[in-house]
C-alpha cells in the first residue's frame, strides 16, 4: 500500500463519507461575533495599514495556526494584505477540501478535526453573512473530487482511501440521500448541464499494488440514486504508474528509471457535457461526450495550409519521448472553444559521481482548438503549471526556478507575453464580489514566506508583505 499512498499524493488525494446517526439533528446557523477582530500575524512592509475593503471587496484566504487550531479561514484586504477587522477567523481542522457553489455565496468544506482522515465534517460557510453550518457526518479518508449541482442544492463527493466510494448530500439537509461504492477513485467530477447526472473520470489504480493494469474509465451516474447509465474504458490514454518493462518488481517501482508516472491534461467543457484528454505520452487528445456516449480520439497536429499538407505527406512523424515521467495540465476557454496545455517531463540520470538525479524538461505551452484537436500554436516556454483567468483574458504560466519562482502573463487574444515577474507565483482569486487579482505566496525560508496581490494583467503591486505563516489563497478556479 506504500506505492498507493505516493501516487495518491502524485495526483492528489481521496475522502470517505458516513451517512448521519439516527435521529441526529440538523445543525443550526452559528452567527460569527462582528466584534473581534482577525488577528493579523503579517503586516505589509509599508507601515501602519489603512483599511478599504469591504466584505464584499476581500480576499479569501487560509492560515496554518498550529496543531491546537489547524487552519483559519479569513478575508483580507487586498490593498493592504492584513486581515479585515470584525471577522472571526473560521477554523477549517487540519485538512480540507472545499468547492464554491454556482453563485459564488457559499464555500463548502470537508474538515478534519487532526492530521488523521477520521470524522469528517460538512462546513458550510455562507460568505455573505459570515456564518458557518457544520454537519457532523462522521466522513472518513481523503476527498479527491467535489462539485455542486448547477442549482447549488447537492453536492457531491467522491472519496476514499482503500474502498472508494461516490457520495451525494443534500446541501440544505445536510444529509447524504445517495451512496455507490466505486472500484476505482474518482478524480474528476461535474454534474451535467441539466443537473440530472454526474461525468465521472476514473484512472482505475489497482489499490493492491497501486499499478495502472486498466485503462481509465469515465462513467456517467444518474445524480438522483448514483445509479449507472453509461460506461466505457479509455483504451487510448494512459493514466497513472507503468512499470518500464514486464520484469520490474513491486519493490523496484521506487527505484529511478523503473517505472513512468503519466499524467494527462484533464478539463471539462464550461458549456457542454464534454471531457477533453489530452495524453500524457503522445501528441493526442480524446474527447468524452456524455450526452451522446461518443469517445473519439485524433491526434493533435498543427493548422497547415494546402502547400504545407502537401510537404507533409513525405514527412517523417515525430513521436513524444517518455522517460520517468510526464504530467500535463489543461485549460479551457470560457466559450469553450480553445484548450490551453502545458506539460513536463521528467527524467532520472546517474551524474559523474554515479548518484541519480533527476533532469525536468518543460513542453512547452500547447494552443489547441477543442473542435478538431488542430493545434492553433505552441510557444516556448519553461513554465510547468498554469492557470487561466476567470473571463479568459490572461494566461497565468508558473515555474517554482531554480531560486525563486516566477509568473508569466499572456494576452489571450494575441497570444503575445504581457509581463515577466520574477519572484511570484501567482494564480487568479476572486473577490468576493466576483471580480478577480493575481495572489503569490512562495517562502523565502524555513520561516518566512512572502505574500503578493497584483492587479490581473500583473501592472502593478497592491500589497506585499512578508510574514511567519504561509498563507493559502482560494483560487478562482
Amino acid at each position: 500500500m506504500r506505492l498507493v499512498t505516493v501516487f495518491l499524493t502524485f495526483t492528489l488525494l481521496l475522502t470517505a463519507c458516513g451517512p448521519l446517526a439516527p435521529g441526529q439533528a440538523a445543525p443550526t446557523l452559528v452567527p460569527i461575533n462582528p466584534t473581534i477582530a482577525a488577528p493579523a500575524d503579517v503586516t505589509p512592509e509599508s507601515g501602519d495599514p489603512v483599511i478599504h475593503a469591504t466584505l464584499e471587496t476581500s480576499l479569501l484566504a487560509t492560515e496554518w495556526k498550529g496543531s491546537l487550531e489547524g487552519n483559519l479561514l479569513f478575508p483580507i484586504d487586498p490593498a493592504s494584505g492584513v486581515a479585515l477587522p470584525g471577522y472571526i477567523p473560521i477554523s477549517l481542522g487540519h485538512s480540507s477540501y472545499q468547492a464554491f457553489s454556482p453563485d459564488r455565496r457559499t464555500l463548502a468544506l470537508v474538515s478534519y478535526p487532526n492530521e488523521n482522515t477520521y470524522k469528517g465534517s460538512l462546513l458550510l460557510i455562507d460568505l455573505a453573512d459570515w456564518r458557518t453550518q457544520r454537519f457532523e457526518l462522521e466522513l472518513t479518508g481523503w476527498v479527491n473530487a467535489m462539485g455542486f449541482s448547477p442549482d447549488g442544492r447537492q453536492l457531491a463527493i467522491a472519496h476514499g482511501e482503500s474502498s472508494y466510494r461516490l457520495t451525494m448530500v443534500d446541501v440544505e439537509q445536510g444529509a447524504i440521500t445517495a451512496q455507490s461504492p466505486m472500484d476505482s477513485f474518482v478524480t474528476r467530477l461535474k454534474f451535467t448541464e441539466n443537473g440530472e447526472a454526474l461525468m465521472l473520470y476514473s484512472p482505475a489504480l489497482n489499490a493492491t499494488n497501486g499499478l495502472s493494469t486498466d485503462p481509465p474509465q469515465v462513467l456517467l451516474f444518474s445524480a438522483a440514486h448514483l445509479s449507472p447509465l453509461w460506461s466505457t474504458e479509455l483504451e487510448a490514454v494512459r493514466d497513472g504508474v507503468f512499470p518500464t518493462d514486464e520484469t520490474v518488481t513491486q519493490q523496484e517501482l521506487y527505484e529511478p528509471g523503473k517505472a513512468l508516472y503519466l499524467s494527462p491534461g484533464l478539463v471539462f467543457a464550461p458549456n457542454r457535457d464534454i471531457l477533453y484528454i489530452v495524453h500524457a505520452d503522445s501528441e493526442q487528445l480524446t474527447t468524452v461526450d456524455f450526452d451522446t456516449h461518443k469517445v473519439e480520439t485524433v491526434e493533435i497536429q498543427a493548422r497547415l495550409s494546402w502547400f504545407e499538407q502537401l510537404l507533409s505527406l513525405t514527412a517523417d512523424v515525430a513521436h513524444a519521448k517518455i522517460a520517468d515521467g510526464t504530467s500535463k495540465q489543461a485549460a479551457i476557454s470560457p466559450d469553450g472553444k480553445i484548450l490551453y496545455v502545458i506539460g513536463v517531463n521528467n527524467a532520472s540520470f546517474r551524474d559523474k559521481l554515479g548518484n541519480w538525479q533527476m533532469e525536468k524538461t518543460p513542453l512547452g505551452l500547447e494552443i489547441i482548438q477543442a473542435s478538431d484537436g488542430s493545434r492553433l500554436e505552441r510557444l516556448q516556454t519553461e513554465a510547468t503549471e498554469l492557470s487561466l483567468a476567470p473571463d479568459g483574458r490572461f494566461l497565468y504560466l508558473r515555474d517554482l526556478g531554480e531560486g525563486a519562482p516566477w509568473t508569466e502573463i499572456i494576452d489571450t487574444s494575441d497570444r503575445q507575453l504581457v509581463t515577466h515577474q520574477a519572484k511570484l507565483y501567482a494564480t487568479p482569486v476572486l473577490l468576493m464580489n466576483g471580480e478577480f487579482l493575481l495572489a503569490s505566496t512562495y517562502s523565502t525560508s524555513e520561516t518566512s514566506n512572502r505574500m503578493s496581490v497584483l492587479q490581473a494583467d500583473g501592472s502593478s503591486v497592491l500589497a506585499e508583505w512578508t510574514g511567519p505563516e504561509f498563507i493559502y489563497w482560494l483560487s478562482a478556479q
